[in-house]
């Protein structure tokens, strides 16, 4: 294995957050490719169905042939990861690199390798040779028990840049378009974007308390919340009157702390949006937190699939339509109970983390019960997405939970309430 580069540490973080996922930046510098995806010459768009996991976009990527694992597509991932090594060595990938990642919470550092001359195909139609893949050392982010499913990596600039891609969320359909050939609809809007850091940037309005500010957020497909807001950076913006102190997410080395709030009005060109649920970072927390060039924030899957979105990196151009979900209202667990996907077979429900005085907590759950049944739900005939929708119902729902603690059945009941 080849020796850690001297000196080279980077910030990397994954944040696995009480509802929510926001992945990591991906420091491109180490991991870029020099030639990318390329469509066959035969056709000018190429259709990709994907599967849909607490807003997140899952899709399905072959690598070297060989091997088929679902990947996040995220806009705020610079390069191609891969979070399981294992799977690196059945496919005996070839280390290039060892390189030493700077991780925010108690972790000093995380160890990851660069593998190079990877074989990488989303379609027949869509391959890519001589890729570089970062590859974890450990798997820290654990898609798979955040999401409850198979997920075991994330891939985002390297399919952006270079071709036009549109995201139908009303349908789970992704459609990759050569650039020179797409033709935007006449319904669709059309909102600039700044691509920087192989990111997407847009301005969105924020309106709290008859104050207005308008910020440079990061659109990323890679965070399931609607939006995370840092409220330090601007000096017209107010906290939410009403807020919940949680845990916002888990960085690779701990957790990070914040508060998730309501702000009156969030404003994309001619969208408006009501009482949005945004997470707000402790103060410091953030710097910590941050994606590479993100310095206000980000716009995450919970706002974004009340849309489908086409991205045109090549033209600095976003379209917008309204989708199905558009008027949906934005809410948060109603429990107030965190959950994770334990077990080999990821069919276990394990309670993470319960807020004070919610519904949960009065009816006794604590953190480190594992959850049988929920409603008649549990992962052997249902999902972790399907089970924490429910959870997010409606108000005074009533909902039969039954655990495990110290070996011991338990069987308790309580009724959903809004926390927030």
């Amino acid at each position: 294995m080849p020796k850690a580069h001297p000196v080279r540490k980077l910030l990397i973080i994954g944040l696995a957050a009480l509802g929510e996922i926001v992945l990591f930046l991906q420091p491109k510098a180490y991991c870029q490719s020099q030639i990318g995806f390329i469509m066959a010459p035969t056709v000018d768009k190429v259709e990709i169905e994907f599967e849909r996991y607490n807003n997140l976009i899952v899709i399905p990527l072959q690598i070297n042939n060989q091997l088929s694992l679902k990947f996040v597509l995220d806009t705020g991932a610079e390069s191609i990861i891969l979070t399981e090594k294992l799977f690196a060595d059945f496919l005996n990938l070839n280390f290039i690199r060892e390189i030493t990642l700077n991780a925010p919470g108690v972790a000093d550092s995380i160890t990851a390798f660069v593998a190079h001359d990877v074989s990488l195909s989303l379609d027949k139609n869509l391959k890519a040779d001589n890729m570089n893949v970062l590859v974890l050392a450990q798997d820290y982010i654990e898609l798979q028990k955040n999401l409850g499913e198979e997920v075991y990596g994330i891939i985002g600039y390297e399919i952006f840049h270079r071709y036009v891609v549109d995201i139908q969320y009303d349908d789970n359909k992704l459609i990759i378009h050569r650039p020179e050939t797409y033709k935007p609809k006449r319904f669709q809007t059309e909102v600039p974007i700044t691509v920087s850091y192989a990111k997407p940037f847009i301005p969105m309005v924020i309106e709290q308390n008859g104050l207005r500010d308008t910020l440079i957020f990061m659109v990323d497909t890679g965070a399931s919340h609607a939006a995370l807001v840092d409220v330090s950076t601007s000096h017209r913006l107010i906290y939410p009157k009403q807020v919940i102190p949680t845990r916002l997410g888990r960085g690779l080395g701990g957790e990070i702390p914040g508060k998730i709030g309501r702000m009156n009005k969030c404003i994309i060109d001619k969208y408006e949006f009501s009482d949005v649920l945004v997470s707000i970072p402790e103060d410091g927390a953030y710097s910590k937190a941050i994606k590479r060039g993100t310095k206000y924030g980000t716009i995450g899957g919970d706002l974004l699939s009340r849309f489908n979105v086409v991205f045109d990196y090549v033209h600095e151009k976003m379209y917008l339509d309204k989708g199905h979900n558009y008027k949906s209202p934005f809410e948060y667990n109603m429990s107030g109970m965190s959950l994770m996907a334990e077990g080999d077979d990821l069919d276990q429900i394990i309670v993470t983390h319960v807020i004070d005085q919610s519904p949960a907590h009065v009816a006794g759950i604590q953190a480190g019960d594992i959850v049988i049944k929920i409603n008649g739900q549990n992962l052997i005939n249902s999902s972790l997405g399907n089970i924490q929708h429910l959870l997010r119902s409606r108000p005074r729902k009533k909902i039969r939970v039954t655990f495990l603690r110290h070996g011991e059945k338990i069987k308790s009941k309580f009724r959903l309430k809004r926390l927030i």
